[in-house]
């Protein structure tokens, strides 16, 4: 074999370079695989589920509902918040991804596993959560309230 300026080319020249180019492929190619399943959909990108209706819900008091969608169990807190309109907030810790608990003695979410604490708007107080709680669509229609992806 020779290369480009008409030299010869060794076997072990050859196969590290086509090796190389192999792997190479093979990376770029794999880094893109995961970056697809790594990236979340673009907000709002799915479809609004019904979780209830207004009358299912109590004026301030975030309740709990869940649905699936893509074969995944989604939480949301959905909370009528009266004059300041409707809610819905990820049950995710935005630390490490645990679920939150509404705590309706302190009014505000709680992180079990590292003590983060959120107010009713998923704004943090305290702890490690580095941002407050993902805000997720809702949207009332003739009397029903539909959540669905999150937020930007």
């Amino acid at each position: 074999m020779q290369d480009n300026n008409g030299n010869n080319l060794s076997r072990r020249r050859f196969l590290k370079t086509g090796v190389g180019s192999l792997t190479g492929l093979l990376a770029i190619g794999y880094v893109g695989l995961i970056g697809r399943f790594l990236t979340p959909p673009p907000a709002g990108a799915e479809p609004l589920m019904k979780v209830g209706t207004v009358d299912d819900f109590i004026l301030g008091m975030p309740r709990l509902v869940a649905y699936t969608y893509g074969g995944v169990e989604q939480g949301v807190y959905v909370t009528n918040m009266g004059l300041n309109g409707w809610l819905a907030l990820d049950f995710h810790c935005q630390h490490l991804n645990c679920a939150v608990n509404w705590s309706p003695a302190e009014n505000e979410y709680i992180c079990p596993c590292h003590g983060g604490v959120y107010d009713i708007n998923g704004n943090v107080k305290s702890g490690p959560p580095p941002r407050p709680l993902a805000r997720r669509v809702i949207q009332i229609q003739n009397n029903s309230v539909l959540v669905g992806g999150r937020l930007a």
